[in-house]
């Protein structure tokens, strides 16, 4: 199936892998665990998984400091697992997403300890190096390591301390140590980073998620040149590989999808998507996904519907409920009922639904130390709450990598009647079978103050939708038929009547 085709009615799980389950008892997650979890994902109703790094790396920012991109870190498995994972995924209906880090590595990584002697080598332009210790090499946010190397010379990172940013060039040299970014001395890199796409791609990964794929060339005011970057490495590894899917963190769907050429963007909170992304979830009262909130859809419609016309049916928007940078989650100053309203809104919009591990079942933030460089993130990371056993299921170890949370687990949610895991996995469901649900099918916002009322056309389709997030009561005139699904709210003839937070989709 083609690509494009498949992603219309795709929903995906965004998976950590340290914190998902333990089968192994040594209190971190694994590929087995993943695997063995694969029946409970596919009946959330998911056709796609995206699974945090796992490759070798020293840890010190989540696995986004790869110091193997073609090697799974032990810590998780073998390279063999990860392939059965694929395999078994598949027979399950179901795609997984490697994430690819390209715009830095760790200071452990080969290539940079190459790079970094003192002698020139082959290695010697795959970093951005300033041409001795007594010239900076900053510039467009970049940081540098100071005195840390043999080689004579400062090293830019693009984000800690020990992760130096790989050198695609500079739209716009500003010193003569900058190499232009169509340099033929960069082409190495390149290469190295399609053909790690393509391993991964031939042992059975249905495509990336690509970490700050904005970031590539440097001093590229407008993203022309990193947008022609990957268009080019695009063509090379489609070439080979036309199924592959790539998602990207840019939070500019139109750049990233019409100039780009990704599959998807992220509707993230920074960046271009920034106000719109914010004024949902992440605000507290003053976000319209909180009980009470007067918070209105506006703002998040407004940008939505304008940068989804531009992508002119290219590609797609992914938008997430939340993820493992995100803080807090979800379900973190919501009631269910208000939970329930917002996945009902995830999962009828024209985008793309990416779900968060455990927000599925309400799991919440914690406020903990740093663990492997997340900061305040670790709090974001915890283990999956399973079952009420040892560990809430998730491990037989006397300690885990991060301590459990309270509240919920899957097996109590399940056995609960009108539980916000029933109301996801129903809402998935109807996400991936009525036509007019489709990423690809029609939207026309017909109401975005206090209760969001759009309806959704395709396939012959017409669906409205009306999601009332913050539990005021109201009532609403309008022509509708068969009500397809409901939480909080009844149809009485053409008048939708909410009596708390909920979501009505009906036949029109």
């Amino acid at each position: 199936m083609d690509r494009k085709e498949w992603l219309k009615s795709a929903v995906f799980y965004e998976i950590y892998p340290t914190s998902f389950f333990d089968a192994n008892g040594d209190g971190v997650g694994d590929v087995e665990g993943i695997i063995r979890k694969l029946d409970y994902i596919a009946g959330l109703g998911c056709n796609g998984i995206w699974l945090n790094p796992l490759f070798c790396s020293p840890f010190r920012d989540g696995g986004y400091d790869v110091a193997d991109y073609k090697r799974v870190d032990p810590r998780f498995g073998t390279n063999e697992d990860l392939v059965r994972l694929f395999k078994e995924a598949k027979e399950r209906g179901i795609r997984v997403l490697l994430d690819l880090v390209p715009g830095h590595t760790s200071d452990t990584h080969p290539w940079f300890r190459r790079s970094a002697e003192a002698a020139r080598n082959e290695y010697s332009d795959y970093y951005i190096w300033s041409p001795n210790v007594w010239t900076d090499a900053r510039g467009e946010g970049l940081r540098t390591v100071n005195g840390m190397c043999p080689r004579d010379g400062n090293y830019a990172v693009n984000f800690f301390s020990m992760q130096p940013a790989l050198n695609y060039g500079y739209a716009a040299p500003t010193e003569p140590w900058q190499i232009y970014w169509r340099d033929a001395r960069l082409l190495p890199l390149r290469r190295e980073i399609e053909g790690v796409m393509k391993f991964w791609l031939g042992l059975g990964c249905a495509g990336f998620r690509v970490d700050m794929a904005a970031s590539l060339v440097k001093n590229d005011a407008d993203k022309s040149a990193t947008c022609a970057l990957w268009r080019e490495m695009f063509s090379v590894v489609r070439g080979e590989y036309p199924e592959a899917v790539f998602v990207s963190e840019w939070s500019d769907p139109p750049r990233a999808v019409g100039e780009a050429g990704f599959d998807m963007d992220f509707f993230l909170h920074f960046g271009a998507c920034e106000p719109a992304y914010m004024s949902l979830f992440r605000r507290g009262a003053e976000s319209v996904f909180s009980r009470g909130s007067k918070g209105a859809f506006a703002p998040f419609f407004d940008t939505f519907v304008q940068m989804r016309a531009q992508l002119g049916g290219n590609g797609f928007i992914a938008l997430p409920g939340g993820n493992h940078d995100m803080v807090p989650r979800l379900s973190d100053g919501k009631d269910e009922a208000v939970a329930k309203a917002a996945y009902a809104f995830l999962s009828t919009l024209p985008a793309v639904p990416f779900f968060y591990y455990g927000d599925e079942i309400g799991m919440r933030y914690q406020k903990l130390d740093s663990k492997d460089g997340g900061y305040d993130r670790t709090g974001s990371r915890t283990p999956m709450r399973w079952n009420g056993g040892k560990n809430a299921g998730f491990s037989d170890a006397e300690e885990t990598y991060l301590p459990v949370g309270e509240g919920e687990s899957a097996e109590s949610m399940e056995a609960r009647e009108g539980s916000l895991l029933h109301t996801v996995r129903a809402l998935a469901r109807l996400r991936r079978t009525q036509p007019a649900l489709a990423a690809s099918a029609e939207l026309r916002v017909l109401q975005k103050e206090g209760v969001a009322v759009y309806e959704r056309s395709g396939g012959g389709q017409r669906l409205l939708v009306a999601v009332n997030p913050n539990g005021a009561a109201v009532s609403l005139p309008f022509a509708a038929g068969k009500a397809l699904a409901s939480e909080g709210c009844t149809l009485e003839g053409e008048t939708l009547a909410f009596a708390d937070a909920g979501y009505m989709i009906a036949q029109i």
